[in-house]
């Protein structure tokens, strides 16, 4: 599994738009072969969010590269906000969901 993060800054106090974006952002990804999931974290105080697109493999990322860039823009110069930056990862570990118990 591969994540691109993308940290984006907006003013601090800025209505919360995480859910209408990240729907908007939902419904165009899905339509994307190799597309694995989204999660936005958001810290309100700063106007930082970060974004973490899941993908099948590098090769999946990197083919939608250009494709991925222009939406990314469009979507932050719509609701006023500034790109810091998007780096690359490959997941080495991931556990979501609650925890076995005994």
């Amino acid at each position: 599994m591969y994540v691109s993060v993308t940290t984006t800054k907006g003013s601090p106090g800025q209505p919360e738009l995480g859910p209408v974006v990240g729907e908007q952002m939902l419904a165009w990804l899905r339509g994307i072969d190799g597309f694995e999931g989204l999660l936005m974290l958001d810290d309100d105080g700063s106007g930082t969010t970060l974004t973490l697109t899941f993908w099948r493999d590098r090769g999946v990322a990197d083919r939608h590269w250009a494709a991925r860039m222009q939406f990314r823009d469009r979507v932050t110069a719509a609701v006023n906000v500034n790109v810091e930056e998007t780096v690359d990862y490959d997941v080495s570990f991931v556990h979501l969901g609650p925890a076995s118990r005994k």
